[in-house]
């Protein structure tokens, strides 16, 4: 059991760092597709569960099952960091039912009856990783009614309300079977599979099976070194919140679409005619000995290093101007924007950005490698401070070709 609950702290810990990792070895000039910026109070969710439950342990066979279903109850909030993974918390309030062994009943009749069965009620709180296995094995798709999603969690149980007030133990012939009906709370182990169903786009319909484990006290009953639980299956309406953009899932930006190009390059015409009066404010350097500044820039969507088609046409530009002036040289200087991210996560970002046009004026323009140097800012320098958006920038400074 140990070791179990070793591996789901370990997944669960490890659940944030698929948020924001990247690869530089993956840049594509000319992505223009995706899934939009969230942030962290996007893609939130909150969902009703009534079912049944079966509990497990000592005692219980399966030609018992129909004799200890009880109902079940849940309430769960969460939120998913991406189409494949999220996180959620999940309370539950089960109605459970335990059987005591043989020779209890042969020994107490007044106690357990013919069948020896007993009633307990269970809290119970887990945090559970989900993993939407319909997008990890195939391509996330908005219009996809159907997932099936996986969840491991670890949480708390604690029983109570045993329906003998007493503690009692019976000396049998081949062993003691001590009953404790002492309320008793024990850390709890799940795992199963939710079935999603789309009914429109705040609503969905789940059916949530899963498996839980605590440890031998869970029913009152303690021996054989036993591990207890029960399986729980549940139907639930599963709502979606909106995000910042005013919908409830997860959405891809198309930037082929006509209308978004329009409305993309009148933003970028705008920008131009603000920025043709407006100098960045560059870092310099005495050993490089900056010459000036190019007017002409590579601007970046939020937390992306990829170059539009847009932007490759400013990058032609640049190449264009070291072709007519062989006597300078250009530091190629990536920026990032304060507002979004953390200080080293955007130093990353400035390098990806000011290597991505390293590389396409290389490859996509055939500039010699020597008559470019990568330099990258984060957001430890603003080269605008008019817009903070505008800091989502590669800058072109020049310097003198020595050769």
């Amino acid at each position: 059991m140990k070791k179990l609950a070793i591996i789901i702290v370990t997944v669960l810990c490890a659940l944030p760092m698929t948020a924001t990792t990247q690869q530089y070895d993956g840049v594509k000039a000319d992505t223009i597709t995706g899934l939009r910026h969230y942030k962290f109070w996007d893609n939130w969710f909150i969902g009703f569960h009534a079912g049944a439950n079966a509990s497990l342990g000592e005692n219980v066979r399966p030609r018992d099952v129909k004799d200890v279903i009880g109902p079940s109850f849940g309430l769960s909030v969460g939120k998913y960091f991406s189409p494949a993974v999220g996180a959620r918390v999940q309370g539950m309030f089960n109605f459970l039912t335990g059987k005591a062994h043989h020779e209890c009943i042969s020994m107490y009749p007044k106690v357990f009856g013919d069948k020896g069965l007993y009633d307990f009620k269970d809290i119970s709180v887990h945090a559970d990783a989900l993993f939407n296995l319909s997008n990890i094995f195939s391509q996330y798709k908005e219009s996809r009614r159907f997932n099936v999603v996986g969840f491991v969690g670890l949480g708390i149980n604690h029983t109570l309300g045993f329906d003998d007030l007493t503690t009692w133990t019976t000396q049998a012939k081949e062993r003691p079977y001590p009953v404790n009906t002492d309320d008793r709370t024990a850390i709890g182990m799940r795992a199963g599979l939710q079935l999603n169903y789309k009914l429109s786009n705040p609503l969905d319909l789940a059916l949530d099976i899963a498996m839980n484990a605590s440890d031998d006290k869970f029913n009152g009953v303690v021996y054989d070194d036993h591990y207890d639980g029960y399986v729980s299956a549940m139907i639930g309406l599963i709502y979606h919140f909106k995000d910042h953009y005013g919908d409830r899932r997860f959405m891809d930006i198309n930037w082929t679409d006509a209308d978004e190009l329009a409305r993309m390059n009148r933003n970028i015409n705008d920008l131009r005619d603000q920025l043709r009066n407006t100098k960045p404010r560059v870092e310099y350097r005495d050993e490089y000995h900056y010459i000036d500044v190019l007017q002409t820039t590579v601007s970046f969507e939020i937390d992306k290093y990829n170059i539009t088609k847009i932007q490759k046409k400013n990058v032609a530009e640049v190449a264009k101007y070291l072709e007519n002036h062989p006597e300078v040289n250009l530091v190629v200087c990536g920026y990032a924007d304060v507002e979004t991210a953390y200080p080293e996560y955007n130093m990353k970002l400035s390098e990806n950005r000011a290597k991505a046009v390293y590389n396409m004026l290389v490859k996509d323009f055939n500039v010699q490698p020597d008559r470019l140097r990568i330099d990258f800012k984060g957001d430890t320098v603003q080269p605008y401070g008019l817009k903070n958006e505008w800091n989502r920038v590669v800058i072109f400074v020049t310097e003198p070709n020595n050769k």
